[in-house]
């Protein structure tokens, strides 16, 4: 009983482009196969969408609304991130003063990250990481790391 009807070569290079496919679609490949443009020493934070770390609350209709700030009141797409896209692992909120939006970073014990956030207690170099859980970003606390740095465009 033959199992493989086609030579094995057919099934390495359909294996071949898949990967070939797959790495292609990951943003985090490029800079991964240079060097960082910088290597800082970061104060790092850990945050989630809930209201406490986002500053937004419940209004009487029920609807998210931002609780403090220029936008006080006004309705609020939760998770929602300052370059419009939604939050998930990997996004870090930074001063976009020294780091433009679609900054990568590599931080150690967290892992890749894109700079796809604001906060107004983000000043300098802290960086401030996305965690799904609030119990998560707040056991990650407060730590100083030496962060790889890739900025857009270089």
């Amino acid at each position: 009983m033959k199992l493989l009807r086609r030579p094995l070569r057919h099934y390495l290079i359909a294996a071949g482009v898949l990967c070939l496919l797959v790495l292609s679609r990951c943003h985090f490949i490029a800079p991964a196969l240079r060097k960082p443009d910088a290597v800082m020493q970061m104060k790092t934070t850990g945050y989630c969408a809930c209201g406490k770390c986002c500053s937004w609350k419940i209004n009487w209709y029920g609807l998210p609304v931002y609780s403090s700030g220029s936008l006080k009141g006004q309705f609020k797409v939760v998770g929602k991130t300052a370059s419009g896209k939604m939050a998930r692992p990997g996004t870090v909120a930074v001063d976009p003063r020294l780091f433009p939006m679609g900054t990568k970073f590599y931080i150690p014990g967290y892992g890749w990250g894109i700079a796809r956030d604001t906060g107004g207690d983000i000043k300098g170099r802290h960086l401030d990481l996305f965690f799904w859980l609030h119990a998560s970003g707040r056991h990650w606390g407060v730590k100083s790391k030496k962060v790889k740095v890739w900025f857009p465009g270089n």
